[in-house]
């Protein structure tokens, strides 16, 4: 683990300790690089070092995905809708449509004005990419959904590879702290399904009675395996991206993805980014 990162001695200079002193000076330092680390410690084989990584990644995170948190109340706004409903959105169909091919009746994206009555499920990719400080940015998405979620809002949240396993429900009250327990202790490997994430997510939303049905998607969305991700939009009235420490590639597939869906892509370059990011997508 040292040779991985530079200050693990500081952070953990005899074993099983944990100096929070000295994290907290390297967060303030660099925030990438603390909460990496962070992460690998709340993974390594030292129990003692373990628990202790955990308990403060816990505390630590969730205070991180707090940033953003406030939204505007009992205000209405126009949103994009892909039910019918409204005026048609050009720059929004233009995006979703494959020029050269038939427009069809799932192509039109309208907006209307809506409230703020909504159901977000956040899905999160724990596939082979995402490792390190993308698990970091993971727990704090997740934290800073869980903590949105109120009359208003409510939230869900699933994770995926080439398999889903659904965290927390529409309406459950799970504790923010242990939703980053549970993502940190997650590990990269496998294949990565989107479409089945996607219809997964669908599901979650579907019995919610909401104004408007979102999933965030926080993924490099670069699919290995099941069907395309834009066969298993339906039923979704807007998808957005939150795309991790993008690479080229990966920032053009987010991209084309959130368009398809009716929806924005944000780059998430490091955790810092994650407050004003969530904002954009919940405020």
């Amino acid at each position: 683990m040292a040779a991985r990162h530079d200050a693990f001695e500081e952070v953990s200079p005899e074993v099983g300790e944990l100096d929070e002193e000295a994290f907290a000076a390297l967060m303030a330092e660099d925030a990438d690089a603390a909460a990496a680390l962070l992460t690998d410690l709340a993974a390594a084989t030292d129990r003692e070092l373990r628990t202790a990584a955990q308990r403060l990644a816990a505390r630590v995170f969730v205070q991180v995905g707090r940033v953003g948190r406030a939204r505007t109340r009992g205000t209405r706004r126009l949103v994009p809708d892909r039910r019918g409903d409204g005026d048609l959105d050009l720059d929004r169909t233009l995006d979703r449509w494959d020029v050269g091919t038939p427009l069809a009746e799932g192509d039109l994206v309208t907006r209307r004005w809506t409230g703020h009555r909504r159901t977000v499920c956040l899905a999160v990719d724990t596939s082979g990419s995402m490792t390190g400080l993308g698990v970091a940015i993971a727990a704090v998405a997740a934290a800073g959904v869980v903590l949105t979620g109120d009359e208003k809002l409510r939230t869900s949240l699933l994770t995926f590879g080439r398999e889903v396993d659904v965290v927390q429900r529409p309406g459950q009250r799970r504790a923010a702290e242990d939703v980053v327990t549970h993502l940190i202790g997650l590990r990269g490997h496998g294949m990565t399904d989107l479409s089945a994430a996607l219809r997964a997510a669908r599901l979650q939303l579907a019995p919610e009675v909401a104004d408007e049905r979102v999933v965030v998607l926080l993924s490099d969305c670069l699919h290995t395996t099941g069907d395309p991700p834009e066969t298993a939009l339906a039923g979704i009235d807007r998808l957005d991206v939150l795309c991790p420490l993008p690479t080229p590639e990966a920032e053009e597939a987010a991209r084309a993805l959130a368009a398809r869906g009716g929806g924005t892509a944000q780059m998430v370059r490091t955790v810092r980014d994650l407050g004003p990011a969530l904002t954009r997508l919940l405020g």
